[in-house]
């Protein structure tokens, strides 16, 4: 169920990326930060979350991680594509 509300999080704050702190801040209290991590990086290598890490340039050796839905993360919520890893629940 956590990788369907981190890509509802996601789409829901679409077309904005966020850092990955901020995702964990959102779940820390439902679910330990390491497997928030786990589940947020798993959806980045289906190809469902886009990761991208810029440096900042005034801390040294500092990079923001910061996270997207992809489009077919999209699809995958609106069910035009099924993933049985992903569990997206029916809309009623």
């Amino acid at each position: 169920m956590l990788r369907y509300e981190i890509l509802d999080y996601l789409n829901r704050i679409y077309p904005r990326a966020v850092e990955e702190i901020e995702i964990i801040s959102v779940f820390y209290r439902t679910y330990r930060a390491k497997e928030i991590r786990r589940q947020l990086y798993y959806l980045v290598d289906k190809g469902y979350v886009e990761y991208q890490e810029i440096e900042i340039p005034y801390i040294y050796y500092e990079k923001k991680k910061l996270f997207k839905i992809t489009p077919k993360g999209i699809d995958l919520l609106d069910r035009k594509i099924f993933d049985d890893t992903v569990l997206v629940p029916l809309e009623e």
